[in-house]
């Protein structure tokens, strides 16, 4: 269910909501990971947070390259 959501959404929906979702998850495992000292929690919560920048990466280059399109457009 939650595939085809994020597969319909539009890129300006779905990426901010992986953003928004992804950096308080990985604090939460984080944060479980140093209660229960379980470090495959820690391991999982990396995994979001490199996810999650990776998101971010990806979202930064898409308004620059937009940016310039407009630049180089007159607009």
């Amino acid at each position: 269910m939650l595939g085809i959501l994020l597969r319909v959404l539009p890129f300006w929906v779905r990426e901010p909501l992986l953003v928004a979702l992804g950096v308080p998850f990985s604090g939460f495992l984080f944060y479980a990971a140093a209660r229960d000292e379980k470090p495959v929690m820690a391991a999982i919560g990396t995994a979001v947070l490199v996810f999650t920048a990776m998101r971010v990466y990806t979202m930064a280059r898409v308004l620059r390259a937009r940016r310039l399109v407009k630049e180089a457009n007159g607009v």
